[in-house]
């Protein structure tokens, strides 16, 4: 998994639960590089003390950390890109290629998620998630935080999930 998302993840505590949440949650942790990539196990774990540390189910907090990640750290960081797109819904399509497949190329062993997306006009986007790491609730509030960042109201349905026995999770993204 990508630095960034550890790195995010820090930051998403203290903003949310404070340094002593963070603090415990990231005892003994190195510090995670944002040019670097770390096993998924790595990533989990630090996920398991964070829902013991704020008694969140793991949706609750991985959607949270998702809106938290896509409205302030990659806003912070990508700021171009989020100017380049006037719209959400124009970011949104800009996310797999060319921004996953950058990520690929530059670090392969961070190992982005797939993400097919179909533009569905008028009815919004379709978003088919594919990642062994199963976080699609990460995925619901990234597309939640990329709203807030556009100071847009999405509204985000999950059609089928991995979790239910799906090969892949799909989202319908509508902008009402």
């Amino acid at each position: 998994m990508h630095g960034l998302i550890f790195a995010s993840f820090r930051d998403y505590l203290v903003s949310e639960h404070g340094e002593d949440a963070a603090s415990d949650v990231l005892a003994g942790e190195p510090l995670y590089s944002l040019g670097e990539a770390y096993p998924d196990e790595q990533f989990l774990a630090l996920l398991e003390r964070a829902l013991v540390r704020t008694s969140l189910s793991s949706d609750e907090l991985l959607f949270e950390f998702g809106v938290f990640t896509a409205a302030t750290t990659f806003a912070r960081l990508y700021a171009v890109l989020f100017k380049a797109s006037p719209t959400a819904r124009d970011f949104l399509l800009t996310v797999e290629t060319p921004i996953h497949d950058v990520i690929r190329v530059a670090l392969p062993d961070a190992r982005p998620p797939q993400l097919a997306l179909t533009d569905l006009g008028e009815n919004g986007l379709e978003i088919v998630y594919t990642s062994p790491r199963r976080i699609c609730a990460m995925l619901r509030g990234l597309v939640e935080g990329t709203g807030r960042v556009y100071d847009e109201t999405l509204e985000v349905e999950e059609l089928e999930c991995m979790h239910h026995g799906a090969a892949a999770c799909r989202l319908l993204i509508r902008f009402p």
